[in-house]
This record gives C-alpha cells, structure tokens and sequence, in this order.
C-alpha cells in the first residue's frame, strides 16, 4: 500500500493534537511531521540547527500550507541544550507525543558529545536519557502523554554485559556502537514503562530499514563510493523514508499503546506497512542497562 492511500485509510482525524519531534529537520523526523500535519495536528520540530529547521519547514508548509509548525533548539549530544528544552515547551498546555526520533549512524571515531561521552552512543542513547530526565517534572505534571522511542532492526547485535564500557571511549566496530545504543534505547523503554506507568505511556518502534541520508552526512566515516552504494541498496531493498515514518506515526497515535512496539511488516521486517505486537515486560533485560547508568 503507498503512503499516501495508508495515511488516508489507516490514520484518524488529529485535530487538536501536538507532537514534538528531535531530529525533524531531515529523514524519518522530517517524514513524521508530515504525516502529523496531513492529518491535522499541530507540531513542534526540535532540531539542532536552526538554519535547516527553517528550511525544512518551509518545504512542510509547501504540503501542508495551513499546518502550525514551531521550532525549538534541541542538539541531543549537548546536555545543556537537553536541559533548556522544558523551559522551551513549557507554554503548551499538552503535548500529545514526544517522539524521540534524534540520532546518528557511524560517525568517524574518536568523535566526542561535549560532555565526553562517545559521540554514537552519547547522542543515541545518553542524550535521549537526559532527554527523558529532564522531561520527567512535565511528564509528571501530566503535560506529555506519551514518550515513543525509536529502536532499529539491528537491536539485537546490540546486547552486552556492561553497557557503561561504551559511554567515555570507542569500543569495537561503528555498526556495534550504533547496534549498543539502540540496544539500550529498547531496554529503557521497557524500563520507563513500568517507571512512568499512570504518568505517561510509552511506546517502541523500529523503522525498518528507511531510504533516508543515515549512512551519509558530515561526520559519517564511510567513503563516497560506499555511501552511494549504501543509498542505493536502501532506496532498492528498504521503504521510503514517508512510509517507515508511519511506525513513528502509529506509535505516536493509537491508543491504548503502554508497550506497544511498531515495526515494518514484511522482508524480514525492514520493509512493509506497520506491523504492531505487544511486549513483554522482562525485568532481566533491563537490569544491566539500570546498574550502567550509574556510570553516567
């Protein structure tokens, strides 16, 4: 099924609802705030440069001419930005989703957050920790309804013992630092939902495998050549980047979701229309990433 048929089909009416998106500048981020706008909602684009952001939204407001868009400053591998964000949304009365969609892909090493943390998984992963912290006084105050996650398909090569290991240095190859962060971005998922369970509910998704610019862009360490040819084995084999945003979409909006987990339907679930399974709540998964984030 095409995006456009799925949107008008499969979503509801989003009248009166807002969304807040990290990374909405460009790719899936990008993608979800188009779907949210289609549909009627309003929308908040967290971004970490606020010259793209700009742009960006104009082409949004080339779809959707009428859509109520604001921009915020948000860098997700800055504590101090992650820190003015509730001062930033405080003015809104809800907002119905915080999607916390931010993050990078294969950075070149020894690349570092300003706090020092190593830049993959310190934006992934500890950056979206901060995040969430710092929005637990807005969450408790009933202000955010739902926080969605976004996991990858590769979750699973990311599993380890001791997950504080990665946080201050390089360890092993970029695909494993990228696979560890979103690893750990699962796992706290299903932490928060019991955390936050009657404050907010909290929901997971994986995108599949989306034709966006993830293996390029300015600190990426793969060459031109691999870059071309990773964008055209996604473009051939994964969904466009509108159709994987829908698991970000269906995240954000059906009800109820506590442990929802949204990922694509078909080949191996990189490509597809949204499939949605619930989760098992599993308290050994998690209890390794609890005893790491001591270290932070």
């Amino acid at each position: 099924m095409k995006y456009l048929d799925y949107v008008e089909k499969n979503l509801p009416s989003l009248e009166g609802k807002r969304y807040l998106v990290t990374g909405a500048n460009s790719g899936l981020g990008f993608s979800a705030c188009k779907t949210f706008l289609l549909k009627g909602a309003s929308v908040i684009m967290a971004c970490r440069n606020l010259e793209r952001a700009q742009i960006a939204k104009q082409k949004l407001l080339e779809i959707v001419p009428h859509g109520n868009i604001d921009i915020v400053q948000f860098d997700q591998a800055d504590k101090e930005s992650i820190d003015s964000l509730p001062k930033q949304i405080e003015k809104y009365e809800h907002i119905d989703a915080v999607v916390l969609n931010a993050g990078i892909f294969h950075p070149d090493k020894n690349l570092f957050t300003k706090q020092g943390y190593s830049l993959t998984v310190g934006t992934n992963f500890v950056g979206l920790y901060f995040t969430v912290e710092a929005l637990k006084k807005m969450i408790k105050d009933g202000k955010i309804k739902r926080l969605v996650l976004v996991t990858s398909c590769v979750t699973h090569f990311g599993r380890s013992r001791h997950y504080e290991k990665y946080f201050k240095k390089w360890h092993r190859s970029a695909f494993k630092q990228y696979a560890v962060s979103k690893r750990m971005i699962y796992e706290y998922g299903l932490y928060l939902s019991t955390a936050l369970f009657g404050q907010t509910e909290v929901t997971l998704c994986h995108p599949g495998l989306a034709s966006t610019n993830i293996v390029g862009g300015q600190s990426t360490s793969f060459s031109k050549r691999f870059q071309l040819a990773g964008k055209r084995f996604m473009h051939r084999f994964g969904n466009s980047s509108d159709k994987s945003s829908l698991c970000l979409v269906l995240a954000s909006v059906k009800s109820p979701a506590n442990l929802g987990y949204f990922y694509p339907k078909h080949f191996f679930h990189i490509r597809g229309i949204p499939k949605e399974k619930r989760l098992h709540l599993n308290e050994k998964k998690y209890a390794r990433l609890l005893k790491s984030l001591s270290h932070l």
